[in-house]
């Protein structure tokens, strides 16, 4: 079960949020934060899985207000909510905990499904957010008490998981055409379409068969072809550009079978 904190600084917009929040196929608890608490925030708000934060008009001022909540309640992930994208990066890069980030009137199956994704161990940097369909709930629709908010934390019981709900399909690309787009290697496109998924640098290393020190390499070398600093900027910025990276890896190697009938002794015992 998971614990999902929800800050919106605006009390209308945050109660619209807990209502679709609490209508979402994620089983866990919500707690809806008010900006007026946080001064002393309450120990068990700590290190909750997940702060789903929105940020306001100013960016700048935004970022900031994040990097506050996150020294203060230390969660585990965060998945920021912005007024419109493409979202001004923070000097400093974004902050280490952000795992994705999506805009305020994106639809609320994509939201779910950031939600689910992000929860996963994944990252959500969608450069295109699928809007709402007609009669379709969004992240701004308000619930009819929105006139009443509380000045205390909220926990709201979420639904359990539905599988394959809130799912979108996004088309397989290959290492090819995705360096073609971002301008980089094919092999530095792999080593990205890896650490988005969430894989740790040794992870990668073996997956593509190469040395811990060439993959930090490769990661580093694109960084510095897409002028970010981490790889939570890396992907934001590759997906921007129209890249999926949604590259289902490296193909195992199938093994060699050796037909013991067509070789002599001598051969057989050569080869084993």
């Amino acid at each position: 079960m998971a614990t999902i904190l929800l800050f919106e600084p605006h009390p209308l917009l945050r109660l619209g949020l807990r209502h679709i929040l609490s209508q979402a196929h994620v089983p866990g608890d919500l707690v809806d934060l008010d900006p007026t608490t946080l001064l002393h925030p309450e120990p068990w708000v700590h290190h909750a899985d997940l702060l789903v934060c929105g940020l306001p008009t100013d960016a700048e001022t935004g970022w900031h207000m994040l990097a506050d909540l996150c020294d203060r309640l230390k969660p585990l992930r965060v998945l920021v909510l912005a007024e419109q994208a493409p979202v001004p990066m923070p000097e400093a890069g974004l902050p280490e905990k952000v795992r994705g980030l999506l805009t305020k009137t994106c639809s609320s199956d994509a939201l779910e499904a950031a939600i689910r994704l992000v929860l996963a161990g994944g990252e959500c940097f969608p450069s295109q957010v699928p809007a709402a369909r007609p009669g379709e709930s969004t992240v701004a629709v308000l619930p009819a008490d929105a006139a009443r908010h509380a000045t205390t934390p909220i926990v709201v019981p979420l639904h359990g998981s539905v599988p394959g709900a809130g799912a979108h399909e996004v088309p397989m690309e290959t290492p090819a055409a995705g360096a073609h787009l971002l301008n980089i290697t094919e092999r530095q496109y792999e080593v990205l379409a890896l650490l988005a998924r969430g894989y740790p640098i040794k992870t990668v290393s073996r997956l593509l068969n190469i040395s811990v020190a060439t993959a930090k390499t490769h990661a580093c070398t694109l960084y510095q072809r897409l002028h970010v600093r981490n790889k939570g900027e890396a992907v934001y910025v590759a997906l921007q550009r129209g890249a999926s990276l949604n590259w289902p890896g490296p193909t195992p190697a199938r093994p060699t079978h050796i037909a013991m009938s067509s070789l002599t002794a001598q051969q057989a015992c050569e080869a084993a």
